[in-house]
């Protein structure tokens, strides 16, 4: 089934990377900037899935993964920063505050940080099948992504607080299925469940991001 969902996941993401780059064009809004350097980043990562299997195995594909690697370990704690320039845009009065602005730029720095040295402390690419699909993953990377749960609480966190004081909760919801998405071990579903929710995450940020256009 992954053979022929990751080209979906694809196209998904390339649309919603189209909409960020439209929402951009009208708002100019900075957080929509690495929202679209996030999507960019996960299309990229479920293109090269898609193509792995016609590619094959060896140096070719493992250095078109590289970028793979690098971007979901520095680029997934930039959501953060996202959600939070939700929270500035329509002026809440503690987002708005520079010291606000010095805690979410601090907790993402750490974040990213975490993120570089728990995956690339010790680096073991290794090829993966899995339901046609052909990729390389790091074998020595055997912990719980807990940085990336982190990211996911704070963007839900923050998704809440959109919900009580904009009445907006798509960021909530997306993010909630990210996280239950994300906790189904890779043992049970393989990959294919987490890469699914990431296209509902996105989806909820371009929402979000629609409805303060709309209503601003």
């Amino acid at each position: 089934m992954a053979v022929f969902l990751y080209p979906i996941y694809t196209l998904c993401h390339f649309f919603l990377l189209i909409w960020g780059l439209s929402l951009y064009a009208d708002s100019h809004q900075f957080g929509l900037i690495l929202l679209i350097a996030i999507t960019a980043a996960i299309a990229y990562d479920n293109l090269i899935i898609s193509l792995g299997r016609l590619i094959g195995k060896g140096k070719v594909l493992l250095k078109l993964s590289q970028p793979r690697f690098f971007c979901h370990v520095v680029l997934t704690p930039l959501s953060v920063i996202a959600a939070f320039s939700f929270c500035f845009q329509i002026h809440l009065k503690w987002a708005t505050q520079p010291l606000a602005l010095v805690v979410i730029s601090l907790v993402t720095f750490l974040l990213i940080a975490a993120e570089i040295f728990t995956y690339y402390r010790k680096f073991d690419p290794r090829i993966e099948k899995f339901q046609g699909t052909l990729r390389y993953t790091n074998a020595a990377y055997k912990m719980p992504p807990i940085p990336s749960i982190i990211t996911t609480v704070i963007v839900g966190i923050l998704g809440f607080i959109l919900w009580k004081q904009f009445e907006s909760y798509w960021l909530m919801m997306s993010s909630i299925v990210m996280f239950l998405g994300g906790a189904v071990p890779q043992k049970i579903a393989g990959p294919v469940i987490c890469s699914g929710v990431e296209v509902i995450l996105i989806l909820g940020f371009c929402l979000t991001a629609s409805q303060i256009q709309a209503l601003l």
